[in-house]
């Protein structure tokens, strides 16, 4: 791996801890607001919607640069030598297709978006960039998943 690489999932760690922080204390002061002081955070619920969304997208190029997402291995013994590389080329590369057609279809979605200029009810913070910001994640997970597609044609069974 490059080192452009490994700083650009470095960055995406942090991205990704500093979301998941500022979600807990989001929550937190929410929950500890409403049941300790009959008050919750004004516009936590879309607060925590965003971040989710956020959080999700950001984290799915790392997961799959690592090979961590849900996978099922119902026929793994099944394949053996050549189709088991045959077999994860083809898990990849459908993978990145889904994920490539997921990428373009919330960018154009967030395009309406920004055409509508659809904005938050409470917060009234603009959809169009979350979504986009959304799709770019989404795109990267494409192509690193498009490379784990390559890396397996070459790729001996671990066990």
């Amino acid at each position: 791996m490059s080192s452009a690489q490994s700083w650009l999932y470095r960055q995406l760690e942090k991205l990704v801890a500093a979301e998941m922080f500022v979600l807990m204390l989001t929550v937190a002061v929410d929950v500890g607001g409403r049941y300790l002081f009959n008050r919750p955070l004004p516009a936590g619920y879309e607060l925590i919607q965003v971040q989710m969304g956020l959080m999700a997208f950001t984290a799915m190029p790392l997961l799959s640069r690592t090979n961590e997402h849900i996978a099922l291995g119902l026929f793994d013994n099944l394949f053996q030598g050549w189709m088991f590389r045959l077999q994860r080329f083809a898990v990849h590369l459908f993978s990145a297709a889904g994920m490539a057609f997921i990428a373009w279809r919330i960018w154009t979605y967030a395009a309406q978006l920004g055409r509508m200029d659809e904005r938050t009810p409470v917060l009234n913070f603009p959809l169009a960039p979350l979504g986009h910001f959304m799709s770019l994640m989404a795109g990267l997970g494409a192509v690193l998943l498009a490379f784990l597609a390559l890396r397996a044609i070459g790729q001996e069974r671990s066990t």
